[in-house]
C-alpha cells in the first residue's frame, strides 16, 4: 500500500522538485528570448532524471543529487516517493492525467535487472531497446 502523498518523503520531494523547478525556469528565463512564453513540466523531467538517478554512481550520482535537490531527501525514500506521487496524480479524478514513462536504450547494451526492476516498480517504466548508430 501507497503512502498518502501528505507523507514526510513526499513532502520533501515536493521541496526538492520545487528548488529544481525554480532554477529550471530561471535558467530558462535568462537563456530564451523575451518575447517568448516558456511552458515545461518540471515534475516530468525530475522523474525521467530520477529514473537515470537509479543506475547512477560516483561523480555522477553526487552532481545529479545536488541539482536536482535529491539529497533533502533520505536515499532510501526517494523512488518510494516518487512512487507516491504518481500514485496520488493518477487516482481517478474528473480529469486524467497520463505520464508517460520509459526507459530508452542502446540495444547492445546490457543492464543490471536490479535497475530494471526498480524502474519498473517505482516508475511504471520498462526498458525499450532503440539501435542508436
Amino acid at each position: 500500500m501507497a503512502v498518502a502523498v501528505g507523507s514526510v518523503r513526499s513532502r520533501r520531494l515536493s521541496a526538492a522538485n520545487t528548488k529544481f523547478a525554480i532554477d529550471l525556469y530561471q535558467y530558462k528565463l535568462r537563456t530564451s528570448p523575451t518575447d517568448q512564453n516558456v511552458f515545461m513540466s518540471p515534475l516530468s523531467i525530475s522523474v525521467a532524471l530520477a529514473m537515470t538517478y537509479l543506475g547512477a554512481g560516483g561523480q555522477t550520482k553526487s552532481q545529479m543529487s545536488d541539482v536536482l535537490y535529491f539529497a533533502d531527501v533520505e536515499e532510501a525514500e526517494l523512488h518510494l516517493a516518487f512512487a507516491d506521487i504518481q500514485s496520488a496524480l493518477n487516482q481517478p479524478r474528473s480529469y486524467k492525467l497520463y505520464m508517460a514513462n520509459r526507459l530508452f536504450a542502446e540495444k547492445s547494451y546490457t543492464f543490471l535487472e536490479e535497475f530494471l526492476a526498480a524502474g519498473r516498480q517505482h516508475y511504471g517504466a520498462e526498458l525499450s531497446p532503440v539501435d542508436f548508430r
